[in-house]
């Protein structure tokens, strides 16, 4: 589930003084929160509340610079606009200079969640390859954004062996808790959540409220709390467990920018754990500098980066009893052209057998215009008892 967040506006001085965010949610929600001069970063070391450091990290020097000032936090916070590729860039560059110099490290992210950690796992050790990885972890049913932005983070952390920890709890956990409160939980769901969940501080309440009112997205913004202090709570669980078990490791947490922002969220509840302000706060954007306690230090953005077009059946497709049921082809379709029909169930692709749309897409994801794919169907045919037929693709 992606959250959809926009820069802020030129148009009045109000706006200016707006951050249109979103909160990663099961439908995508619009909020505004509002920057608070008075409030101090958890992580600030001194009583003056500073505008962030600014770091291009395009720069070699600054980059370093950046990463001798992190020498002494066990956790850095990265926070993203999740559908921005020159941030998950960023973040890279980052991850790979901390490597550099502090090799024990670990990686913690958003869009997995924990009962799939094992996979991961087995992904970084080179069990298992990247799409039986994306397949078995359902991430294209519970996170969906384009996973080509995270790829190269995840190939980096398999190359050199980093951990990478999975720090959401599970969709079916907290959609119960947006919808019905922590009260709706059954036991056995209750011990898959943290014990110690504190109420949020007056600061991020007032930031909470705003995205409520601007779409309200539960039942009553007591239960909307509940859920988001669920995730931050759960996030930050994991990761301080990894802390404490690794006592000389560092991790860096990949998240949306409104679980960071003002050291609220999962750095202020990470900070009570550790029992002491052990980290820093990183945005991206070059929109915040006028915020002072909004993060530690924010990362130039250049805007307009996009991934390459993706190669495409052109089909639209649903999960059917016999496979991937092909239901009507789009404009200029790659696979009519290839020959295949309204009513075939695709059954492999490239005579990998793909049983619903997930491990579909789990085979596509990387897939370029022009590469040529052997896409095998089930068709029902009443003149031919040769049922299953291949075809070659070209995508579009």
């Amino acid at each position: 589930m992606a959250e959809v967040e926009n820069q802020l506006s030129a148009v009045t001085m109000i706006t200016k003084r707006i951050l249109i965010l979103a909160l990663a949610f099961c439908c995508a929600t619009c909020g505004l929160i509002k920057p608070n001069s008075n409030f101090q970063s958890p992580i600030a070391e001194s009583s003056t509340v500073n505008e962030p450091k600014t770091f291009d990290l395009s720069n070699p020097q600054k980059r370093n610079e950046l990463t001798e000032q992190l020498a002494n936090k066990r956790v850095i916070f990265i926070g993203e606009i999740h559908d921005r590729l020159e941030h998950h860039q960023n973040q890279l560059s980052i991850i790979q200079s901390l490597y550099a110099r502090y090799p024990d490290l670990a990686i913690g992210v958003e869009y997995f969640q924990q009962p799939f950690q094992s996979y991961l796992d087995d992904y970084i050790a080179g069990l298992i390859d990247e799409r039986e990885m994306l397949r078995k972890t359902e991430y294209f049913k519970r996170w969906q954004l384009d996973y080509r932005m995270l790829q190269p983070i995840f190939s980096f952390a398999r190359e050199k062996h980093i951990p990478v920890l999975a720090l959401n709890v599970p969709d079916e956990i907290h959609n119960k808790v947006f919808k019905g409160g922590m009260k709706s939980l059954s036991h056995r769901e209750l011990a898959q959540t943290p014990v110690d969940i504190q109420p949020a501080s007056d600061h991020y309440l007032q930031n909470l409220e705003a995205i409520f009112n601007s779409h309200p997205p539960s039942n009553d913004f007591e239960t909307f709390v509940e859920g988001v202090l669920l995730w931050d709570e759960s996030m930050a669980d994991i990761t301080t467990r990894y802390l404490k078990a690794h006592p000389q490791a560092r991790v860096v947490v990949l998240a949306g920018l409104v679980h960071v922002m003002y050291g609220d969220g999962i750095p202020e509840r990470v900070n009570r754990r550790l029992g002491g302000n052990q980290s820093a706060v990183i945005i991206n954007g070059s929109d915040f500098g006028n915020y002072p306690g909004i993060a530690d230090y924010q990362l130039i953005t250049k805007g307009g980066i996009e991934l390459p077009k993706a190669g495409k059946l052109g089909v639209s497709i649903e999960d059917s009893a016999d496979g991937v049921l092909i239901s009507k082809f789009l404009a200029e379709s790659a696979a009519q052209a290839a020959g295949l029909v309204a009513g075939d169930n695709i059954i492999a692709i490239n005579d990998v057998k793909v049983a619903n749309l997930l491990e579909l897409k789990a085979m596509m994801f990387d897939k370029q215009p022009s590469d040529k794919i052997l896409v095998s169907v089930r068709r029902n045919n009443k003149v031919s008892s040769n049922n299953e037929l291949a075809f070659e693709v070209v995508l579009r």
